[in-house]
């Protein structure tokens, strides 16, 4: 059974990371591996590598034992990885669960920069990455404190609907709702005051179409007894997720799109959630 792979540096958002990431490895009964990525290229001599190594493992050992939930019945694993922090995760990932990266972090060692890494891992892993947010009382303004609904991005692409299945079994794993959301202003050619009502009626008639026609073509994937509600919003792609967020936990979106969710690539809708988001955010790939 595949791991869940986190990735550590210290940082509070790596804390908030591995804490998500022992959450979620008891919901799908699975291992953990908290992965520290050092790279040696700056080390002007082997013993200061091997110091270097020593202090990410020392690094890595006091998060962990701080982090793992009393009681806990995860398995977890420190890796202490030769390649930088992206690098390492990538590696270490290639064939995990997921991989869960923090939303923010100060650099393992002062080597890596901020969102540099999240950033490359959303981009590069086949597997589903997560952007984890702390969900305690330093959590962002209109972050539920607890699991209320999983949000998922639906447009109909190939990923979208990787997205619709993946976010479905998560929000039967955590007994709750599951919002498919479906964003269609986008759509307009001119200003969104000036469009007659029968055109905007019938747009949003096409977005509903499309989001229940995306939910049939996935509909055998998905738990039997899910609380699915779907929400087509007259809004652009990133705010009708980032909404999504402020009642929601976790967001999913593929990790490109088209139609209702045309911008949703690395860089736009996909980066300005990560960014922005109240809730944490996972990104999917149709393997």
């Amino acid at each position: 059974m595949a791991d869940i792979v986190v990735g550590v540096d210290g940082s509070p958002g790596s804390r908030a990371a591995l804490q998500w990431g022992f959450d979620e490895a008891e919901l799908h009964g699975c291992g953990l591996r908290a992965v520290v990525g050092i790279g040696r290229g700056g080390a002007a001599h082997p013993e200061e590598a091997d110091g270097l190594a020593e202090k990410a493992a020392h690094l890595l050992h006091e998060t962990v034992t701080a982090t793992a939930p009393a009681g806990s019945s995860v398995s977890a694993t420190e890796e202490v990885v030769d390649q930088p922090g992206a690098e390492a995760l990538l590696t270490v990932g290639h064939d995990a669960r997921m991989i869960v990266v923090g939303a923010r972090g100060r650099g393992l060692l002062h080597r890596l920069r901020v969102g540099s890494v999240s950033t490359s891992v959303a981009v590069h892993s086949p597997a589903p990455a997560v952007i984890a947010r702390d969900a305690g009382p330093a959590a962002p303004p209109g972050r539920p404190a607890q699991a209320v609904a999983v949000g998922v991005g639906v447009d109909g692409s190939p990923n979208s609907l990787a997205a619709l299945v993946w976010a479905a079994a998560e929000a039967d794993r955590r007994g709750v709702t599951l919002i498919a959301v479906h964003a269609w202003l986008a759509a307009i050619p001119f200003p969104f005051a000036e469009a007659p009502g029968e055109i905007i009626q019938a747009l949003e008639e096409q977005a509903q179409a499309t989001l229940n026609d995306a939910i049939a073509e996935v509909r055998d994937a998905l738990p039997a007894r899910l609380d699915l509600r779907r929400r087509v919003v007259p809004d652009s792609p990133v705010q009708a997720l980032l909404a999504a967020g402020r009642e929601c936990d976790l967001v999913v979106v593929g990790a490109r799109g088209h139609g209702g969710f045309a911008e949703l690539l690395l860089g736009s809708v996909s980066h300005q959630c990560m960014i922005h988001s109240a809730a944490s955010v996972a990104i999917i790939r149709r393997r």
